[in-house]
């Protein structure tokens, strides 16, 4: 199914690049407190951290996931704040989709799209943050045939504003609280509580 949502991000790089790096930091802070090993892979850097496979003589280079927390089982989160669009959907551009379901498969470890919905939180400039406001999902269970598919979203590729990148959307109900995914998925075994 196609639908075309008019999309208000990426209306200045800089700003929004910002933005998104103060959510990460707080995400950051929130698992140390919780008790996991992490970094930050994106977090300083001028071009985006990759990993890359080898088919014969061809190397392909895909982006890491945002954040890395490394107590066990092991996690990896892409972060994004945003809240639901008009339809009460999340989006994920096509193209990142496919980089993190494919780490993900080599890895078998949780690659999850992490939310802060800043509709919790009193708005897109707010800065109250909370765990009750981050919601997850594990990328495998966001199955592309059940995705809405925009071709009219704006994303930032290699630091440039490109229209008309492909979007898939899913249901804002099928991801749950943050804090239950590291209550009762991966709870650390030293979480200092």
């Amino acid at each position: 199914m196609t639908y075309s949502a008019t999309s208000i991000q990426c209306a200045n790089n800089g700003k929004d690049r910002a933005l998104g790096k103060y959510w990460e930091k707080c995400f950051c802070d929130m698992a140390a407190d919780y008790g996991f090993a992490l970094t930050a892979l994106q977090i300083g850097r001028t071009e985006s951290a990759t990993w890359h496979t080898k088919t014969g003589k061809a190397w392909s280079t895909h982006v890491l996931p945002d954040i890395t927390v490394w107590t066990c089982p092991g996690q990896h989160h892409e972060i994004k704040h945003k809240n639901p669009n008009r339809y009460g959907s999340f989006g994920l551009e096509v193209y990142r989709f496919d980089a993190l379901m494919a780490f993900a498969q080599v890895t078998e470890q949780d690659v999850l799209y992490t939310v802060h919905n800043h509709d919790l939180s009193g708005g897109r400039e707010a800065r109250g943050n909370a765990l009750a406001h981050w919601l997850t999902i594990e990328i495998r269970a966001l199955d592309r045939k059940w995705a809405f598919v925009s071709k009219s979203g704006t994303s930032y590729i290699n630091g440039r504003t490109v229209p008309g990148v492909p979007q898939y959307y899913w249901p804002a109900e099928m991801w749950q609280p943050l804090e239950q995914y590291w209550t009762t998925l991966a709870q650390p075994m030293f979480n200092g509580r």
